[in-house]
C-alpha cells in the first residue's frame, strides 16, 4: 500500500488523537479527508509488447491506476492476466478488459480479443464497456471503451479508456470523429472522472475540442506537453471534477509509444 492511500487513515488517527487530548469525542474526517492518486495511461502495442517491462515502469514509478490501450487476450498468452499478475492485483476485482475486435486487424486468423483495460490498486465496483463500432462493421478494426467506477478510499472515480482508429484519411477520420462523439455523449456521468487514451489525434483538432469542450482538462497541455508518439502528442489523460497537481511523460521504452502520468487529488 502506497503513502497515498493511507493519507485518510493517518487523517482519522490524527483527528481522534486531537479529540482525546481535548477531551471530547472523536469527529468523523473521512470525507474530506484527500487522497492522492497516481494515474498512467499506455499503448503498450499489442502482440509485441513486453509485459514484464510494461509492469515494472507501472511499478518503479508508484502508479495506482494504469489504462492501457493495444492489450491483448489470446488462448496462448493472455497479456491482461499477466499484467495483473506481475503487479499483484486481482484479476477481477482490480482489473477490467474491454474487447473492442480480434488482435489482427480484420484477421480471423487471430486468435482471441484486443481491446483496453482498466487496472487498480483500488477495488473496482463497477465495469462497463461501450462498443464505438457498429456491429456490421468488418474493416478496419473495431473500436470500444472499457469503465470503470473504483472505490478510492470511500470516493467514487469513474475511469475510462478507449483507442480510436488511425489514419489521415477522410475514411479514418470519420470514423474517429463517430467515436469520439459517442464517447462525449455518453460521459455525463457526475463527480470526479478520467477519460483517457490513444485518440489518434492532436490537441487543437475537433475531437480535441469537442473533449475540452464537454467540460474536461487536457492535463497533459497544463503538466507534460509532451510527445507520446515520435513528436506528437496523441495519448491523453482529460479530468473533470478532479485537482491535478502534476504530471510527466517518461520514455522507458518498451512500446511505440510513451505513456503519460498525473498525479491528481481526490
Amino acid at each position: 500500500m502506497t503513502i497515498r492511500r493511507k493519507l485518510g487513515t493517518y487523517a482519522l488517527m490524527l483527528a481522534a488523537v486531537s479529540s482525546v487530548l481535548a477531551g471530547t469525542a472523536p469527529q468523523a474526517v473521512a470525507s474530506s479527508a484527500a487522497t492522492e492518486v497516481r494515474v498512467m495511461t499506455w499503448n503498450i502495442h499489442g502482440e509485441d509488447a513486453d509485459i514484464p517491462g510494461v509492469a515494472s515502469v507501472i511499478s518503479s514509478h508508484g502508479v495506482d491506476v494504469v489504462t492501457v490501450q493495444e492489450i491483448h487476450r489470446r488462448p496462448d498468452w493472455d497479456q491482461v492476466r499477466e499484467l495483473a499478475d506481475a503487479l499483484g492485483w486481482h484479476i477481477s476485482a482490480n482489473v477490467h478488459f474491454g474487447r473492442g475486435d480480434n488482435p489482427g486487424p480484420c484477421d480471423d486468423e487471430w486468435p482471441g480479443d484486443a481491446g483496453n483495460a482498466v487496472l487498480s490498486a483500488f477495488p473496482i465496483v463497477a465495469k462497463v464497456t461501450r462498443p464505438l463500432s457498429p456491429a456490421s462493421q468488418d474493416c478496419p478494426v473495431k473500436r470500444s471503451m472499457a469503465g470503470v467506477k473504483i472505490d478510492v478510499n470511500g470516493t467514487a472515480l469513474h475511469v475510462f479508456t478507449s483507442h480510436f482508429t488511425p489514419g489521415a484519411g477522410s475514411a479514418a477520420v470519420t470514423l474517429r470523429q463517430q467515436q469520439a462523439r459517442a464517447v462525449v455523449d455518453y460521459l455525463t456521468h457526475p463527480g470526479p472522472l478520467l477519460f483517457t487514451g490513444d485518440l489518434n489525434d492532436r490537441p487543437g483538432s475537433t475531437i480535441h475540442g469537442w473533449v475540452t469542450g464537454a467540460g474536461f482538462q487536457d492535463t497533459g497541455a497544463r503538466f507534460a506537453d509532451d510527445p507520446t508518439l515520435g513528436t506528437a502528442r496523441i495519448d491523453f489523460i482529460f479530468s473533470r471534477a478532479i485537482t491535478v497537481t502534476g504530471g510527466f511523460v517518461p520514455d522507458p521504452g518498451y512500446s511505440d509509444h510513451r505513456p503519460v502520468i498525473m498525479d491528481v487529488v481526490l
